[in-house]
């Protein structure tokens, strides 16, 4: 069986209480190489859909962390996504590391912005996957 494999990586960096964000780059895994990730008319359709996964994600962790007193200087995130043959999602593992500016965040805190994440709208509306997980890490 044939399997799809997706991969992104991005890097942010932030501005305000409200964690604006000032400039993102992201990247994707291109034949074994990280390519910067171009959406535009030509993207393929589940690529775009990866992204939006990832960008969804990378909008509840930032604004959460706000929500809960976290300013952050920078993050670092990472999205591995694997499909079937069928395209049916069987792994995803989306990890975010925020450097942060101000606040401390509790283990409570974490696993809150952790589960707030699971409910962004792309989510939402993703079927159940088998080998899912989502960390967050802070320095």
């Amino acid at each position: 069986m044939s399997e799809h494999a997706f991969s992104m990586r991005l890097h942010c960096s932030y501005s305000g209480a409200d964690n604006a964000i000032e400039q993102l780059q992201v990247s994707h895994m291109v034949d074994s190489e990280w390519q910067p990730f171009e959406l535009n008319l030509l993207s393929p359709g589940f690529s775009i859909y990866v992204y939006s996964l990832f960008t969804c994600q990378h909008t509840y962790f930032r604004i959460n962390c706000a929500e809960s007193g976290l300013a952050l200087t920078a993050a670092d995130g990472t999205l591995e996504l694997i499909a079937g043959e069928d395209w049916m999602i069987r792994r995803l593992h989306v990890d975010f590391a925020g450097e942060l500016r101000s606040g401390a965040a509790s283990p409570d805190q974490v696993q809150h912005i952790i589960k707030r994440m699971s409910r962004c709208p792309v989510s939402r509306n993703t079927r159940t996957v088998p080998d899912s997980r989502t960390t967050v890490r802070f320095s």
